[in-house]
């Protein structure tokens, strides 16, 4: 099965809302007709920055070949229509049904253009705040016990920091456990660390501070998930940031998606 991951890590010291990425520009139709906003890739992806820079065609090169199909997107997801349920999400159709985006690419008239002639009649969503409320019942609530999959992706990480003298991390059950239980529900529609309504990962927990988020998709098991973050440098260092000291960890499993099994990790000092 296909396995997405990202991961992200924003420095909040005063201000939460310091690290809400929201400076962006209108994208603009690159010479193979995708649509792109390089300024607004950049400012959410500081990882790809790091070794890319911010040279526009280095930044759309990295799109097309990894970010693409590792649930990076290409534009502000308000660009082609705003948040509310029966708005039509551009960014957010072409992410979530590859298919019509393998055919149309990312030009925001044509992706509506298939869904007004046949993604409603198919049954697909105009954006995620619309699939979301399609789901029954309220957002689940995990007991985090000694043998629950949160406590084990926490054991499995305090192991791993041990091995480089690092402090453990302590749960989370106020604020970071909920919040990540909440990302884990979102990524299941919208793979990505901006939330649904459009703002940063992070205004799904309340506490300012120096902050990180790791999402992914498609593992099977907490030691699954690890071992694929653990093989990623930006995940990597997240886990092993000597500054953080709690952790929050969210686990959702939607057989009828697409990668059925969701992870978030939230890290704050």
């Amino acid at each position: 099965m296909k396995k997405l991951l990202v991961s992200l890590a924003a420095f909040l010291t005063v201000v939460f809302g310091f690290g809400v990425f929201n400076v962006s520009a209108a994208p603009v139709k690159m010479a193979d007709g995708q649509y792109f906003d390089a300024q607004y890739y950049a400012q959410n992806n500081p990882d790809v920055v790091a070794a890319f820079g911010t040279d526009v065609n280095w930044l759309y090169l990295h799109y097309t070949v990894c970010g693409k199909t590792e649930g990076r997107l290409p534009y502000d997801p308000s660009f082609g229509g705003n948040t509310s349920a029966d708005s039509f999400n551009a960014a957010y159709y072409a992410a979530r049904y590859p298919d019509v985006a393998a055919v149309f690419g990312n030009d925001p008239t044509l992706l509506k253009m298939h869904y007004d002639l046949c993604g409603k009649a198919e049954g697909r969503f105009p954006n995620a705040e619309a699939e979301l409320a399609t789901m029954p019942g309220p957002m689940p609530v995990y007991i985090v016990t000694d043998s629950s999959v949160e406590q084990q992706v926490l054991n499995l990480v305090n192991a791993e920091r041990a091995k480089y003298g690092l402090a453990p991390l302590s749960w989370d059950p106020v604020n970071l456990g909920p919040g990540a239980a909440l990302r884990a529900q979102e990524i299941s529609v919208y793979f990505s660390h901006t939330r649904p309504d459009g703002t940063s990962c992070f205004t799904a927990i309340t506490n300012p501070g120096m902050v990180g988020e790791n999402i992914a998709a498609g593992q099977r098991s907490p030691q699954e998930v690890m071992n694929t973050w653990m093989n990623s440098s930006g995940h990597r260092a997240n886990i092993l940031q000597s500054r953080y000291t709690r952790l929050g960890v969210g686990y959702f499993y939607d057989p009828s998606s697409r990668y059925k099994y969701y992870w978030v990790q939230m890290f704050s000092s």
